[in-house]
């Protein structure tokens, strides 16, 4: 695939991902819902249903992205993201827009723009194991530190967001693995131990974000998890593949995440 197609699928998965996350926003009211099972249930189950499916059918365009581009460059379309979720919010929930929004959006397409014509032609990089399994660790390691007692609420948000963010990283870092393994031979990926790893981040990423949810104001944990998700695949990316960012592309990622940062702050 060319680069070109590459950066289109990305953008195409990130806005099928948001679009999944703002259905099942539209559609939570169906759980916890008191009365009769009728028609107004009947249509929130639906919509949080097709969702849901959306949310976890952007895999399938990233899986074939990362046969063409670095993971810490896919990660960070993550921030146009942010963007298509918080204008489907308004256009889907009606929630408020602000001029800062667009001021933040500009922002952020300019850098995932500077980071893709930056980017070296790609190669496939040699996969440095030990230093995967040590990558793999960190975010359980963050995950269980949030259950030292006698610690406060906020550091204990602040954790279980880095968990949700970093985790949310090696799952990229573990679709780029089993693609540089097994090409897109599916079948083989269920024979691979980082097929289960995957899922094994996908349950603990999400798990780990409600805790976080549940122990401090999103203002705080959202551009926590998010800046995490986008940096911690571009360490990763160096530390298993060898892949070093060049200069221009440290400053596009420090963007990208002050970018979606300012754009929670005034949403969250």
């Amino acid at each position: 695939m060319s680069k070109a197609g590459a950066v289109l699928l990305a953008l195409t998965a990130y806005a099928v991902l948001s679009t999944g996350m703002v259905l099942m926003k539209k559609g939570i009211a169906w759980i916890g819902h008191k009365g009769p099972k009728d028609e107004a249930w009947r249509r929130d189950l639906e919509i949080w249903i097709a969702g849901f499916l959306l949310s976890n059918l952007y895999i399938i365009p990233i899986l074939i992205v990362l046969g063409t581009l670095t993971p810490h460059v896919v990660a960070a379309f993550a921030g146009f993201g942010v963007v298509v979720l918080v204008l489907l919010s308004r256009a889907v929930l009606g929630e408020l827009l602000y001029r800062s929004d667009a001021i933040f959006a500009g922002a952020i397409f300019l850098s995932i723009a500077l980071l893709n014509i930056s980017e070296p032609s790609p190669g496939k990089g040699a996969l440095n194991i030990p230093l995967l399994a040590a990558a793999a660790m960190f975010p359980p390691l963050l995950f269980a530190a949030a259950f030292i007692e006698g610690m406060s609420r906020k550091v204990r948000a602040a954790l279980f967001a880095s968990a949700s963010g970093t985790g949310t990283g090696m799952i990229i870092i573990l679709m780029k693995v089993l693609v540089d393994l097994h090409g897109f031979r599916i079948v083989d990926y269920f024979r691979s131990p980082y097929a289960y790893l995957y899922l094994f981040f996908s349950l603990g990423s999400f798990i780990a974000l409600q805790l976080a949810y549940r122990s401090g104001p999103m203002l705080r944990t959202g551009p926590l998890q998010y800046g995490s998700s986008i940096v911690y695949p571009a360490v990763c990316s160096v530390l298993v593949f060898g892949n070093v960012p060049r200069p221009l592309q440290i400053v596009s990622l420090a963007a990208i995440v002050l970018g979606v940062a300012g754009i929670l702050r005034k949403h969250v």
